[in-house]
């Protein structure tokens, strides 16, 4: 069994984008599909005691057609300096943020041209953060031109894999049908399998640093 493992990469992830990349065998980050307006991919939450906080990346957003990995950031504000502040202000108190701030901070003092080059950063940054060792593949390397269903099939056959990460109650965007004509199955993920030290403080919708304040380890 080979599991394949893809997902789009979102700015500073949820718990759940790390939970895939460890239950596969191989990983895929779509760097190379459209990007859409009201998505993840240039925001996602933080949490200051139990209020929510939306930390956006202001984008040069000029063209439905754009790919993701096409989008360029906005720097007419200083959103750097803003999101900083948001996240220390939220977790300077915290059991585990003394423990990576400075080395995210020196993320947050650079000033990257494109979306992905950001998102990718931090996305290594916690991999790294918690020691996780996986080869990590960009789809617009692998040079596999469909889109959809079709190209996460076409990603399984690429990497021989016979099991495909998909979260519960998903079968409206992936059609189980489509991939059982190719002999994939799927692998199914449940958003309540969190086993966090802090229940309190942590809530898997929230970004990976709300996590990484809480927990030493990922699991």
């Amino acid at each position: 069994m080979k599991i394949l493992g893809c997902v789009q990469p979102t700015y500073i992830p949820w718990y759940y984008f790390f939970y895939r990349i460890i239950i596969a065998d191989v990983f895929v980050i779509l760097d190379d599909v459209q990007y859409s307006k009201n998505n993840f991919f240039n925001r996602n939450k933080i949490l200051n005691k139990d209020k929510e906080i939306l930390l956006t990346v202001p984008v040069n957003f000029e063209k439905n057609i754009q790919k993701i990995n096409e989008i360029k950031i906005d720097y007419s504000k200083n959103w750097r300096r803003k999101h900083w502040i948001s996240i220390c202000q939220s977790y300077t108190k915290s059991k585990y943020f003394n423990s990576f701030s400075e080395q995210l901070e020196k993320i947050y003092e650079k000033k990257f041209d494109k979306l992905i080059d950001l998102n990718l950063e931090i996305i290594y940054f916690f991999l790294d953060h918690f020691k996780i060792k996986k080869k990590i593949y960009l789809s617009s390397e692998l040079k596999i031109n469909s889109t959809g269903n079709e190209k996460l099939i076409n990603l399984c056959k690429y990497f021989e894999a016979d099991n495909f990460i998909v979260k519960k109650n998903t079968e409206n965007y992936h059609p189980i049908e489509l991939f059982q004509k190719q002999d994939i199955k799927f692998k199914y993920i449940e958003y309540d399998q969190v086993q966090s030290n802090d229940k309190l403080n942590f809530k898997p919708d929230m970004s990976i640093v709300d996590y990484a304040c809480y927990n030493k380890n990922l699991t």
